[in-house]
């Protein structure tokens, strides 16, 4: 696999992002994918209980296979959103490892995974495509400026604690950026792991 830092994940994501979308939040990958990128999206039944897993690119890089109830239910949405934005940032990062495998079959994928990649490989897959979507869909540039808009909003409560945990700022910026919770506790804790919050 290649070795890919965060800095140029975090480049390739930007130019990704400014190539498809505007500056609008959150970034609709939906939308992306399906009408700018011409990939089609698959509900597939049962696939999370079968795979143990939310979604899939296809090897020829053409469908995502998304579970079905997960797709169909509201409150899974900002969920899905990154699972589709991980599976673009394997369309964006690993074509060439893609194209390598001849699959037609989503069920066959971890019987390639157990036979011809190793564990840790498949880690550096993983780790690259979720950084890629955590770039994507929270463009830090952007993520600065609604943090601290955030951290001045509740600096003016007469009743403002001081903030010493992520956890009070992952939510209203989570619905900003159209993400989970605990992406955006990822997102806070890697981008503030030297600084700290108010």
């Amino acid at each position: 696999m290649p070795f890919l830092d965060k800095n140029k994940i975090k480049e390739k994501a930007d130019v990704f992002r400014r190539k498809f979308w505007d500056d609008c939040l959150p970034v609709d990958i939906e939308k992306i994918v399906n009408f700018k990128l011409g990939i089609k999206i698959i509900p597939t039944p049962n696939l999370r209980e079968s795979c143990d897993i939310d979604a899939q690119i296809s090897f020829n890089l053409r469908w995502i296979y998304v579970d079905y109830d997960m797709y169909r239910d509201e409150r899974q949405q900002n969920r899905l959103r990154f699972s589709f934005a991980h599976e673009i940032g394997h369309y964006a990062l690993h074509q060439n490892i893609y194209s390598q495998f001849k699959l037609t079959n989503i069920y066959k994928f971890r019987q390639i995974i157990t036979e011809q990649i190793s564990e840790q490989q498949y880690g550096y897959l993983e780790t690259q495509a979720n950084k890629f979507a955590s770039y994507l869909l929270v463009p830090r540039e952007r993520f600065e400026i609604e943090k601290n808009k955030l951290i001045n909003q509740l600096k003016a409560d007469p009743n403002f604690i001081k903030i010493k945990d992520n956890f009070y700022l992952a939510i209203p910026l989570s619905t900003i950026f159209g993400v989970s919770a605990e992406a955006m506790e990822i997102v806070l804790k890697d981008e503030s792991s030297n600084q700290k919050i108010a």
